[in-house]
């Protein structure tokens, strides 16, 4: 359903994001453009799509860390000997003595997972604080904060042991009780991130510590590791709504398997990157894709599935809390590529370009630089809609990319990806 404008809602006008303040008359309406009111024709404005109207609204990224990471922690050991073809019985003994519970507590932990593989389905549903439990006095809490910044993240890097004594002496010289060493250590690793570490243990050992090493990456199976990226289109184009007035510059954010260069999803939409715009990609990837329905393109897009691991960049919408939960529920690894470090999403970079310079060809396009485009109205020539734009780009991908060898695999992805799929399916037999 496409989305309605309403008052306080967002929308486009001219490129640019404002707010709908007031619905007027027939056929105006009154938006907000960076504090400035403006009234505006109705028809010059494109809606924009909330996201809880598309995806529903989640609670995964409200659950609290004292609850997620224990499931976390829970679905990590059950995936680990769900992954194994045998045994079993002895991992689920060494999981359940690393969780602590019996081993007839783990395979109920089991059998509640397969019921739906996810991390939120194995929190425990136990609200509140625990009987007999206490809230840290918060001049103790000012006390630990202290000790650590001052004493634990120095360069002669103290132990637990050693900080938990200096804590207890300053404690009693305030008159409050010491926290136990547990306590202690449980703050220490708050403190757990590159920023402090670099203190502690010095910038070069936080970089290895924090941040992956260039290097090839090596990938052996399909959906191994998938690479997300955005990037604006070089071409201008119209609404779908015949109504509407609208021309703007889209965004292509696409999901690429690193091991066979297919293409697994994708999303064209007026919105900048969001979290809404990665869900809708990563949808797009996973479930099964019907090209001639989606696109009005006959062809055959076969890939489809979970990715075991995605790599994105430092936006804000790969940052995001809803974005790494929904990782975690679902069991992938995210990565994240270091800042001003291309090379380590080459794969996605190189296609980005390739795909995107094909745009140079179509009428309203932006070409790729200023002297290029030179006196070249693109919004003036503009012809395709939005949803044009879209059946042409899968045209490209489906009948150009996916058939043609790809210089770094000799073949092309939808042949690697015929192969990585008869593959999988000798070894599961």
């Amino acid at each position: 359903m496409a989305p309605e404008l309403r008052p306080q809602r967002m929308a486009f006008y001219r490129g640019a994001v404002v707010k709908v303040i007031e619905l007027i008359f027939h056929d105006a309406a009154v938006i907000d453009m960076e504090g400035t009111k403006l009234t505006v024709k109705r028809r010059e404005l494109l809606p924009m799509a909330d996201p809880e109207d598309v995806l529903g609204k989640t609670d995964v990224a409200a659950v609290p860390s004292g609850q997620w990471d224990p499931a976390d922690t829970r679905a990590g050991a059950i995936r680990l000997l769900l992954s194994k073809k045998s045994g079993r019985t002895a991992e689920a003994q060494k999981q359940a003595s690393a969780l602590g519970i019996s081993e007839r507590q783990f395979w109920r932990l089991v059998s509640d997972y397969k019921l739906h593989e996810t991390v939120s389905g194995l929190i425990r549903q136990a609200p509140g604080r625990k009987a007999g439990t206490t809230v840290l006095d918060p001049g103790v809490e000012r006390v630990i904060a202290e000790k650590i910044d001052s004493y634990y993240l120095q360069p002669e890097r103290p132990t637990v042991t050693a900080l938990h004594e200096r804590i207890a002496v300053a404690c009693r010289e305030q008159s409050l009780q010491p926290p136990t060493r547990a306590t202690v250590a449980k703050r220490v690793r708050n403190y757990e991130t590159r920023a402090a570490q670099r203190r502690r243990i010095g910038s070069k050992k936080a970089k290895y510590l924090y941040e992956a090493m260039p290097g090839h990456v090596k990938v052996s199976a399909r959906l191994e590791r998938v690479e997300i990226d955005h990037t604006p289109m070089d071409v201008m184009v119209r609404s779908d709504d015949p109504y509407c007035d609208y021309i703007g510059r889209p965004w292509l954010t696409v999901a690429i398997d690193v091991y066979t260069r297919c293409i697994l999803g994708i999303h064209i939409g007026f919105e900048p990157p969001s979290i809404l715009s990665v869900a809708l990609c990563l949808t797009h990837a996973v479930l099964p894709k019907v090209p001639a329905a989606e696109f009005g393109v006959p062809l055959d897009w076969p890939m489809q599935g979970l990715p075991r691991e995605i790599v994105v960049d430092n936006g804000k919408d790969f940052v995001s809390a809803a974005f790494k939960r929904g990782c975690m529920e679902h069991g992938i690894v995210l990565c994240y590529r270091p800042v001003g470090s291309p090379h380590y999403g080459g794969s996605i970079e190189r296609l980005i370009g390739t795909m995107v310079g094909q745009c140079h060809l179509l009428p309203g396009t932006t070409k790729n630089s200023v002297k290029a485009k030179g006196e070249y109205d693109s919004a003036k020539h503009a012809v395709l809609t939005l949803r044009q734009a879209r059946t042409w780009f899968v045209e490209q991908l489906l009948g150009r990319y996916h058939v043609n060898e790809h210089r770094m695999i000799r073949i092309p992805p939808i042949e690697m990806w015929k192969r990585a799929a008869e593959g999988d399916d000798a070894a599961a037999q």
